[in-house]
């Protein structure tokens, strides 16, 4: 069997699989980040809204609402699973943490953190 026909017979084809599983990983390879919805985490916040888990489609601008005025609850209060990921400000002791799951979905907060304005972005 010539070289030509190896390639069409077993390279197309197992070119063509990688290419689906490829596919097929990319789709959910936030559930491999920790991000995956889980009972714990399925908890309306307390700003009113819901969290987000889907893949983030591209949007038109202004159609996602900046929050400007963010509602905490207490680190000791917070319903969080550990490994929620996030983003962290700390200024002049005073700290806020932004879940990713919020975040997908306003992109920006515009805030305040030890009196200094702050628009965290994701």
């Amino acid at each position: 069997m010539n070289n030509k026909k190896l390639v069409w017979m077993i390279g197309i084809p197992l070119l063509i699989v990688l290419w689906a599983a490829g596919a097929v990983v990319g789709r959910y390879a936030y559930l491999l980040q920790g991000q995956a919805p889980t009972r714990e985490r399925l908890f309306q916040t307390s700003s009113g809204g819901t969290p987000h888990y889907e893949p983030i489609q591209y949007r038109a601008k202004d159609s996602r609402p900046a929050i400007t005025e963010p509602q905490f609850v207490s680190a000791a209060d917070a319903k969080m699973v550990g490994g929620t990921m996030g983003i962290g400000v700390s200024v002049d002791g005073d700290s806020r943490f932004y879940p990713l799951f919020v975040m997908q979905y306003h992109q920006i907060v515009n805030d305040r953190c030890g009196d200094k304005p702050v628009a965290c972005s994701y």
